[in-house]
């Protein structure tokens, strides 16, 4: 397989005098779907935001999927799992099953670079944790380089893809490091040492910062170890609720939202202070969260409910949930991947690349823009007949 750029570029050159006719009514500002990963049916749930509702269901094509990343265009979605050996890429313009990757090791996470030609999984071996480093373009593994003795535990990448931050448990005491790693040449650069049990990490938009998970145990609570990137130190350790799980980033930065599955509740922390200003009670033991493109609501994953919870970020407050499949785990937003085909590339890549031989589908919406065109044309048209 390989990526049809071209093609890709002419379809939006197309599209987009289309489109610029209908931008003044917002026609093609397409409301995020949520794809929902349901550990327990090996199905991942397809969520309209704006309805609240489950639209469709994809075959997640491995046992027991975990976490889902999708590629910086809009098209593919990783899934992986701690239970497989196999990362499942779907299609999410056609909303069904790609490939399946092989990796002989099971796997914690998948993160793509800034450009989304390439995707890093790291992976779980008889000789420690290790990186593999995936062309998106073939689905094929390039490369994999070994990155701790210990086991790893997931992994962030920093918004400019100079640098991977590995998470690393010491077997014995649970005690745990980032490793900061050259994705160049796999050369670990230094190990910073965390709280304990670290479950997540994840960058600040603006890169600066780093926070670690720490889930420290099962009978207390858990805390946040802040990490500034430039001197690879900690700078703050936040303590929020019991059991934490995941933590994310509201898109300004100004806040960030941790889920603790073991109160069922969310810390607010404010980015400036790293401190703790507020707590949102969600629907029983909370995993994932991820934050609407504009920053109005946040959505949690709660495998024991069966839901995704919907937060209202202004107030603070749950603003009810969605009934998804079963053990639902990690969560990603995205828009319509055939909107996000149209929007001129500004990474460097061609915008909405797809897979050779997979066109873009045209249906929905899209089929109701055609007609309206074609219906203005033929108006125009006749029009000039009976003014001629």
């Amino acid at each position: 397989m390989s990526v049809n750029l071209k093609r890709c570029r002419r379809s939006s050159q197309r599209w987009i005098a289309v489109l610029a006719f209908f931008g003044a009514a917002g026609l093609c500002q397409a409301t995020p779907l949520a794809y929902v990963v349901n550990r327990d049916d090996n199905q991942v749930s397809v969520v309209d935001l704006a309805t609240q509702r489950t639209v469709n269901s994809i075959p997640a094509g491995i046992g027991m999927p975990q976490e889902i990343a999708i590629s910086p265009d809009g098209c593919l979605a990783y899934l992986s799992s701690i239970w497989s050996a196999t990362v499942a890429v779907l299609d999410l313009g056609k909303h069904q099953l790609l490939a399946g990757i092989p990796l002989n090791h099971v796997s914690n996470g998948v993160v793509f670079s800034p450009s989304g030609s390439l995707a890093y999984v790291d992976t779980n071996t008889p000789g420690g944790g290790a990186i593999a480093v995936i062309d998106t373009a073939t689905h094929q593994i390039m490369r994999t380089f070994p990155v701790s003795p210990q086991n790893t535990r997931g992994m962030a990448i920093h918004p400019d893809g100079s640098r991977l931050y590995s998470l690393e448990q010491q077997h014995e005491n649970y005690a745990g490091k980032v490793a900061v790693i050259d994705p160049a040449n796999g050369t670990v650069l230094q190990r910073i040492a965390v709280g304990m049990d670290p479950s997540d990490i994840k960058l600040h938009p603006a890169g600066a910062l780093a926070y670690v998970v720490n889930r420290e145990s099962h009978h207390r609570h858990g805390s946040l170890s802040v990490i500034d990137t430039r001197s690879k130190t900690v700078v703050a350790t936040v303590p929020v609720g019991k059991h934490p799980g995941r933590v994310a980033f509201h898109p300004s930065g100004t806040q960030a939202y941790v889920t603790n599955s073991g109160d069922g509740t969310v810390s607010v922390i404010d980015t400036a202070s790293h401190a703790v200003v507020g707590l949102i009670p969600v629907d029983q033991a909370p995993q994932h969260v991820v934050f609407h493109p504009a920053g109005t609501h946040a959505y949690v994953s709660s495998p024991e409910a069966n839901t995704l919870s919907v937060i209202d970020t202004a107030t603070q407050q749950l603003r009810g949930s969605v009934t998804v499949g079963s053990a639902p785990w990690g969560v990603a937003l995205v828009g319509d991947p055939r909107v996000a085909a149209l929007k001129p590339s500004t990474s460097g890549m061609e915008a909405g690349s797809v897979v050779t031989g997979k066109p873009i589908p045209i249906s929905g919406v899209w089929a109701g823009l055609l007609l309206v065109v074609a219906g203005i044309t033929a108006l125009h048209r006749h029009g000039q007949k009976l003014m001629g």
